[in-house]
């Protein structure tokens, strides 16, 4: 019998499944009848298809009888399946290491940046700080992580305890995201997680952005470390390109996706392109040795399609200066999408209108809170971000830098929000007619920048 060691459990039972023509509630269904645990239901049935979750082995001894698979066949694909890395979109599918050992379990140091104690704790902080703008449940947390539920927990409120994370509770639920007065490490550590763990997530939205690219496999240095061999830090990215078939892929957007790419992970980026097929010949990447691991990383569809720049900027000289100093950074995926940062900063205008006349002071702040939100629907149409911890005024100066004077209103706006915070200064009231005449001028940068945002390109 020809076993393939490198498939994991959760598709061998979903195969298995579909091959007896039983749904996941049927097939949950006949292991509680014939095993006697009412407790295996169609949500556990989910979990170990998505692999979410590994039977045991005594129920692996019921899902052989139900499914008709050979028991040794099921506990070599469990075992694969505990041999593949997974972290967020990213995942070992082909030449695993063929031995768990220390180094690969969820609780092991990780090859990839061993100064960590575990793969959990570098999979939530590369979660959370390299999506500063989401907030995670501990389900989704642990399926990012590629951990229990019990190990996210764990780290998460140690990482709490540092101050590096906070969270909130919405309903039952908590919510987990990365904390913004963490303090100077958050910077050189969202930094160190994006050149290491970021790969898979800034190589899915950068060249996921790019028309026909349907697969994307990373390989070389990169793929061993992440699959738990030691060694050596990786120098370049090496990465396989599989194209929709009959489409040819646009010359620009890819070239865009490559210095993007180079630029957020620092280290050259190589690729080869093939036609998808249902077996890919991974022996196409770059400098991929025979027998050593690739992974899998899923293309992060932009919300919006980017544009060719269809507007002429200056301030280039001032975007790379605030990038090479770290207070801004490139963002891709759904972080590149101006559209809620408008609608939200529509609402404070809005709602500043009404309080006006009774309350300009307070009208005054939701203003300047709806600049910096116009700034940044500007600047996430580019794929640009402020970076965590940077200053308030960064979002100002590139905005004005760029789309000129009128925008420099933004900052304006912010330093005299900020007299307002000194309520014992001369300067901490705002009179009627000081409210009604910014509110004019926030609903002239919310037009303008309507305007400009469709015609605006990824910054490269």
């Amino acid at each position: 019998m020809d076993v393939d060691f490198d498939q994991p459990i959760s598709q061998v039972i979903r195969d298995a499944r579909r091959q007896r023509r039983l749904s996941q509630y049927a097939l949950a269904r006949e292991l509680a009848t014939v095993s006697g645990r009412p407790t295996i239901t169609r949500d556990l049935v989910a979990r170990w298809e998505r692999g979410h979750q590994i039977p045991r082995s005594g129920t692996r001894q019921w899902l052989s009888v139900v499914l008709k698979v050979p028991q040794e066949r099921l506990d070599l694909a469990a075992a694969a399946a505990r041999r593949r890395s997974r972290l967020g979109h990213a995942v070992v599918t082909k030449n695993a290491p063929a031995k768990p050992g220390p180094a690969r379990r969820a609780q092991g140091t990780p090859a990839l940046l061993p100064v960590f104690r575990s793969r959990v704790q570098a999979g939530i902080l590369a979660a959370t700080l390299l999506n500063p703008e989401r907030s995670y449940s501990l389900t989704e947390l642990a399926e990012q992580a590629g951990g229990s539920l019990a190990s996210v927990d764990k780290e998460n409120k140690l990482l709490e305890q540092s101050g590096l994370l906070t969270s909130r509770r919405e309903g039952t639920i908590r919510l987990i995201r990365a904390s913004a007065t963490a303090g100077p490490l958050l910077r050189p550590l969202t930094e160190l997680m994006r050149l290491t763990y970021g790969v898979p997530q800034v190589i899915g939205e950068e060249f996921g952005a790019v028309p026909g690219v349907a697969r994307i496999v990373l390989g070389g240095v990169w793929a061993d470390r992440f699959a738990g061999i030691p060694g050596p830090p990786p120098r370049t990215i090496e990465l396989l390109i599989a194209t929709v078939p009959g489409r040819a892929l646009d010359s620009r957007a890819l070239s865009i996706a490559v210095r993007r790419s180079e630029q957020r992970l620092a280290r050259p980026v190589h690729f080869s392109v093939t036609p998808l097929r249902p077996e890919l010949d991974t022996s196409r990447v770059p400098q991929q040795r025979a027998g050593h691991p690739v992974v899998e990383v899923a293309p992060v569809k932009p919300r919006l399609a980017p544009q060719t720049a269809g507007v002429e900027l200056g301030g280039d000289e001032m975007i790379r200066r605030l990038l090479v100093t770290g207070q801004l950074e490139l963002a891709s995926g759904p972080a590149a999408n101006g559209e809620p940062f408008l609608q939200l900063a529509g609402k404070h205008r809005m709602a500043a209108e009404h309080l006006a006349e009774a309350s300009p002071d307070s009208a005054l702040v939701l203003l300047a809170h709806a600049g910096q939100l116009i700034g940044s629907a500007l600047l996430a149409c580019q794929g640009l971000r402020r970076a965590a911890a940077a200053p308030g005024q960064v979002i100002g100066v590139a905005v004005s830098a760029q789309f000129g004077h009128q925008f420099s209103q933004i900052e304006l706006l912010r330093e005299r929000a900020s007299e307002l915070e000194a309520p014992t200064s001369r300067d901490s009231h705002v009179l009627p007619v000081e409210a009604a005449t910014y509110a004019r001028t926030v609903r002239s940068l919310l037009e303008s920048a309507a305007e400009t945002m469709p015609k605006l390109g990824l910054f490269h």
